[in-house]
C-alpha cells in the first residue's frame, strides 16, 4: 500500500544559520570574547564552529574553558558591534511571506535569548509572521532535547504529524527527531552539509515552497 505524504501546516524554523546569517559575526563575537577570557589560549574560527546552535552554556562546556559569569554580557558588547552586519539569507523573506501568503502557520524554534531577539531579530519583523517564537528562556531543556519543539506544539495548539522543523544543524534535526516532527536541512550557507537523519534536505529558500 503506498504511504500519503504529509500534509503540513506548520513551518517552524531555527532562526541562525537558516533564517538569518549570523554565522560570521557569532563567530567572530566568541572569538573576541574568549581572547579576553582565556588570553593564554587562541580558537580559530573552525574550531568555534561548534558553539553554533547551542546555548552559552552548553558552547562553553564543548570547548573547555571555565569563565565567569560576566562571560555572556561581554559576549554581548562585543556582538553589538558587529550585529549590524546580519541579515536574511538571499530569497528567504520571499520564501516566509509565500508561505505566509498561502496560509501556512509559521514557528520560530530558537537558542537565542529573549534579550538577544529582542536586541538584533526584532527589526527583521518576524513576530508579524509567526504565531509563535520559542527562545532559550521558554524551556528547561535545549536543543537536541524535545523540549523546544514540544513548547511550541502547545504554544501554537499544533499537531506535530503536521509540522516541519527546519534548521541548519545536526542539533535542529535531532531536536525534531525527539519531539517526532518531520525535519529539513537548509544546505544554502554551507552545501557540502550531509546528514541522514534530515527527512528533506532544501538547497535554496525556494524549494521549501515545493513539498
Amino acid at each position: 500500500m503506498m504511504v500519503q505524504p504529509k500534509k503540513f501546516t506548520h513551518f517552524i524554523f531555527d532562526l541562525d544559520g537558516t533564517l538569518i546569517d549570523t554565522e560570521q559575526s557569532v563567530l567572530a563575537t566568541w572569538q573576541t570574547t574568549l581572547r579576553q577570557f582565556v588570553p593564554h589560549k587562541q580558537f580559530s574560527l573552525e574550531e568555534l564552529r561548534v558553539v553554533l546552535g547551542i546555548t552559552t552554556k552548553e558552547a562553553l562546556k564543548k570547548l573547555g574553558v571555565d569563565v565567569g559569569e560576566s562571560f555572556e554580557d561581554q559576549w554581548n558588547v562585543h556582538y553589538q558591534k558587529v550585529a549590524h552586519t546580519i541579515c536574511f539569507f538571499p530569497g528567504v523573506e520571499d520564501m516566509l511571506q509565500a508561505l505566509k501568503q498561502r496560509g501556512y502557520t509559521l514557528g520560530i524554534v530558537s537558542s537565542r535569548s529573549r534579550q538577544e531577539y529582542r536586541d538584533y531579530f526584532q527589526g527583521f519583523g518576524l513576530d508579524s509572521l509567526c504565531s509563535a517564537v520559542v527562545l532559550k528562556e521558554d524551556t528547561q531543556k535545549h536543543k537536541p532535547d524535545a523540549q523546544p519543539l514540544l513548547k511550541y506544539l502547545e504554544l501554537a495548539k499544533a499537531d506535530a504529524n503536521q509540522c516541519i522543523y527546519i534548521g541548519d544543524m545536526t542539533t535542529d534535526l535531532e531536536c525534531a527527531k525527539n519531539a517526532g516532527l518531520s525535519s529539513g536541512l537548509v544546505t544554502w550557507d554551507r552545501p557540502n552539509v550531509k546528514n541522514s537523519l534530515a527527512d528533506f534536505i532544501f538547497t535554496s529558500p525556494s524549494d521549501i515552497l515545493n513539498i
